[in-house]
């Protein structure tokens, strides 16, 4: 066994043993009957309501990532971006992968582009700006809630954190160094690939008039997130209000993206309770509540197993022709 893939592995039973360990705890703290009794009750028409939300936020998404790609001279049809978002999503939240679902995204987009740099780059620009959009979406909600120092504060943190990940990126010094310590020498090829990536991410950061515009559709994006974890409390019977919600759903999800468990289960629930005790919502509410966006994410993913399916059918299928095709063309040679 290689020395990667040991260490591949290692890091997926560290991943393992702390979902595990993370779910037990919640689990031991909380009541698990009434836990189930708040689920088995929700409000149909809030639930359904926080269905239509997600696939609302889907869309939203997708097309400022097609605003990338479109910007950097390969635009893709708005069907095929839903297609290889609706991928990426059922990788993310179902399938307890090491390979997530923007890997998976980026690997489709480069088969249409043809081009490693290029997709890879549009997808962790995406992922960037989204991420400066968390701490300017929990600031937005600043206004509707009484606040003290002390949120103030830990809100300003989030969003330093955030932009300080595209500052990296704005650094040449700083992002060409990472790489050329991160991957030695022999890895001519790969450093190739990654250093093209970082410039375009780079040269993509510094479009201001796509940057406004993506920003713009990210922060609508987050406050469709927030606004789905209000429909699920009222669901629940429990009114939390949107303002909350926009202050603590991006902090919550900027921890869950942390890779140190799997599908960000135990840390999801761990961070809603933590957040949401800040408003008043009980323990179970506020797991709950965080079981429920899980499940009704996964299920708005689920889309993306046949596209996916579809999309190798569809690609082996073209491979296969052109094979036929080389062999017809030696023939007749």
């Amino acid at each position: 066994m290689s020395a990667s893939k040991s260490s591949d592995l290692r890091a997926l039973a560290l991943r393992i043993v702390l979902t595990m360990a993370l779910i037990a705890f919640v689990a031991w703290r909380i009541d698990l009957q009434a836990l189930g009794g708040r689920l088995a009750r929700l409000d149909a028409g809030w639930t359904s309501l926080a269905v239509v939300v997600v696939l609302a936020a889907i869309a939203i998404s997708a097309w400022k990532w097609g605003l990338i790609l479109a910007r950097r001279r390969f635009p893709l049809p708005y069907v095929r971006l839903l297609q290889h978002y609706f991928v990426g999503l059922f990788f993310n939240n179902v399938l307890p992968t090491t390979v997530g679902g923007d890997a998976v995204r980026a690997w489709e987009t480069t088969r249409d582009t043809g081009e490693i740099p290029e997709a890879v780059g549009s997808v962790v620009t995406e992922r960037l700006i989204a991420g400066v959009a968390l701490g300017v979406t929990a600031l937005l909600g600043l206004p509707f809630v009484e606040v003290s120092e002390r949120l103030v504060l830990l809100v300003v943190l989030f969003l330093l954190i955030d932009v300080g990940l595209v500052a990296l990126f704005l650094a040449p010094k700083v992002a060409d160094g990472v790489v050329l310590k991160l991957l030695p020498p022999r890895f001519t090829g790969l450093r190739d690939a990654v250093g093209g990536t970082v410039r375009v991410v780079r040269a993509t950061l510094r479009d201001r008039s796509l940057f406004l515009r993506v920003i713009a559709l990210s922060v609508l994006f987050q406050v469709l997130v927030a606004a789905v974890n209000a429909c699920i409390f009222e669901a629940m019977g429990v009114h939390v209000g949107l303002g909350r919600c926009l202050i603590y759903t991006p902090m919550i999800f900027t921890i869950t993206m942390l890779p140190i468990s799997l599908s960000g289960l135990g840390v999801r629930e761990a961070a809603y309770w933590y957040f949401f005790a800040q408003a008043g919502v009980g323990e179970v509410e506020s797991v709950g509540a965080s079981l429920a966006f899980f499940i009704i994410v996964g299920l708005c993913s689920l889309p993306g197993a046949p596209l996916f399916a579809l999309n190798r059918r569809n690609a082996d299928a073209v491979e296969n022709a052109l094979a036929v095709n080389g062999q017809d063309d030696l023939a007749s040679t």
